[in-house]
């Protein structure tokens, strides 16, 4: 299952898979630092580990992980075989269009338990905004990266109390091929995060 992810353009594995220790995950969220990203000095200044050239990492404001391999690789196996899924990578491909991303309960994927598997971190906002919360985090990983002090606080960023009666979304992005689309990421998704409108 790795090594055929591994031969794709999708990050999924790469960045919401238990390899990525709890630590990174919240150091993702916090700090803009990318997983992906294997040089320690351009992890610290959030330059992304994908892109070519060097562009600065996104992450709006919550990163999740499934803890477990097996469960990461069931529920990706079981989620390209669900009808709904299935029908978004058939879609013919037009360019500049991909299809919309699709949520599965966790349960379906994983069973009863499976939110257990589930772990991630959500930024506080600030003043009540999570706009300010994210432009200050900004500021803050900006500043560290060209080593200056940082203005402002550390950005506050929070367990996420349980995945129970959550989902899995899975989300899409044209071929390298261009010829068709692929799951480009698979990340669990807290009911609450669901609720308000995931902003992966």
């Amino acid at each position: 299952m790795f090594a055929a992810l591994d031969q794709g353009g999708g990050h999924a594995h790469i960045r919401h898979e238990g390899w990525v220790t709890e630590e990174m995950n919240r150091r993702r969220v916090a700090y803009l630092e990318d997983p992906a990203q294997l040089d320690a000095a351009k992890r610290a200044a959030g330059i992304d580990g994908l892109k070519s050239p060097e562009g600065l990492h996104r992450c709006r404001e919550t990163s999740s992980r499934i803890t477990d391999s097996d469960a990461f690789a069931g529920a990706f196996a079981h989620g390209i075989e669900h009808p709904i899924v299935k029908a978004a990578l058939e879609t013919k491909f037009t360019a500049g269009r991909v299809p919309r991303p699709v949520s599965l309960p966790i349960i379906d994927l994983l069973g009863p338990d499976g939110h257990r598997y589930c772990t991630g971190w959500r930024l506080q906002p600030v003043e009540g905004s999570m706009n300010t919360a994210r432009e200050q985090r900004a500021a803050w990983v900006d500043a560290r990266g060209h080593d200056r002090q940082p203005a402002g606080p550390r950005p506050d960023v929070r367990a996420v109390q349980t995945f129970e009666g959550g989902s899995i979304v899975f989300a899409f992005g044209p071929t390298a091929a261009r010829d068709g689309y692929e799951v480009i990421t698979m990340y669990p998704s807290s009911r609450r995060d669901q609720q308000q409108g995931d902003s992966r």
